[in-house]
């Protein structure tokens, strides 16, 4: 099974390639002191039980949550000095903006509802202006392509081609 890093928002997988990327993957201390340390500077909450979360037993932490010094680079195997706390991490609150964390005020939705209808009335009124600039713009390259077939500059069945063309890019465009 493919370890994950614990920190909220954090995608970092343990896989085989991640030594070679540099990144590392460290279990939480069995000092509990420190231990307590490393998940209050996570800033983790626990959803189901109120409360805040407490890592099991192969939960892990990657190394992109410490800083460069935090690491003890004197053996082949990168380790993690002593009582050193993670302390990188993306602030909790960036999280709090999405909807579906925190619930709005019923006025608050009639707002934004209001917001998106108007929104959405604005961008019909904007593509049927556009429409009725297409429809113009056939109706002129039309009668272009009509005054150039009467004056013999275009032949009969370039002029039929063109309308045909004319009239083909004019549906594809309003299907």
């Amino acid at each position: 099974m493919v370890k994950c890093c614990s920190a909220i928002g954090c995608a970092s997988r343990c896989l085989p390639n991640s030594k070679l990327k540099g990144l590392t993957f460290h279990v939480f201390p069995t000092d509990e002191n420190i231990k307590k340390k490393w998940v209050l500077a996570m800033k983790r909450l626990d959803v189901n039980a109120a409360g805040i979360w407490e890592p099991k037993k192969g939960d892990v932490l990657c190394s992109r949550h410490f800083k460069k010094t935090d690491f003890d680079r004197s053996t082949p195997n990168i380790k993690l000095k002593p009582g050193v706390i993670p302390s990188i991490f993306e602030s909790p609150y960036q999280f709090q903006e999405h909807s579906y964390s925190v619930m709005d005020s019923p006025k608050k939705l009639k707002h934004k509802l209001d917001h998106v209808i108007s929104e959405l009335e604005d961008t019909k009124e904007s593509l049927q202006n556009v429409l009725d600039r297409e429809k113009h713009f056939q109706k002129s390259l039309r009668k272009t392509i009509r005054e150039l077939k009467e004056e013999c500059l275009i032949s009969e069945d370039t002029a039929r081609r063109l309308d045909v063309f004319c009239w083909e890019c004019c549906q594809e465009s309003t299907e």
